[in-house]
């Protein structure tokens, strides 16, 4: 059997345009209406499942703060850190799931396609981050979103444009 890249990353140009931000007591309030805590297609995902414990994913739930906008804290445990930093892929890790409940995840499962994202700094582990995602656009099953993290000081860590696929659940059974 021949094998294939699943995934490929490369520099890119791209000027990323990040979410404006909220606080963090705006984020945190929005997390009680995290769409994934009444039904989650990928309960065991990484950022933002819900059948994570502390220490072992994210616990990213992003709930909405306005029309296409989603945001939830995110304090980064020691377990995915290296000394007071999380790690890159970590941080990269962050800035995937909330641009997919902006555009309505848990109504149309979709998964990504393609993401671009710069990080600025690394987001210091112990210390509350806020985590935004946008829906920026739709074109057939492609959802163009954006999501990024902004330190306990309104700093921008980093930003992320991605596009998504909607995907039919019943084609994966």
């Amino acid at each position: 059997m021949a094998t294939r890249p699943v995934l490929q990353a490369r520099p890119a140009d791209d000027d990323l345009t990040p979410v404006a931000p909220v606080d963090a007591a705006t984020a945190r309030a929005a997390e009680a209406s995290y769409a994934g805590l009444a039904s989650h297609p990928f309960p065991t995902c990484f950022s933002c499942g819900t059948g994570r414990e502390p220490g072992d994913g994210l616990r990213i739930f992003p709930g909405p703060v306005g029309p296409d906008r989603v945001a939830a804290t995110w304090t980064p445990h020691p377990s995915v850190g290296e000394g007071d930093r999380a790690t890159l892929p970590v941080t990269w890790a962050a800035l995937d799931c909330a641009g997919a409940w902006a555009a309505g995840v848990a109504e149309r499962p979709m998964v990504l396609g393609q993401i671009t994202a710069r990080v600025d700094v690394l987001p210091a582990v112990g210390e509350e981050h806020v985590v935004l995602g946008e829906l920026r656009g739709t074109e057939g099953r492609k959802v163009f979103t954006a999501t990024s993290a902004y330190d306990p000081d309104g700093r921008l860590v980093g930003t992320a444009e991605a596009i998504w696929l909607v995907v039919d659940p019943d084609a994966f059974n």
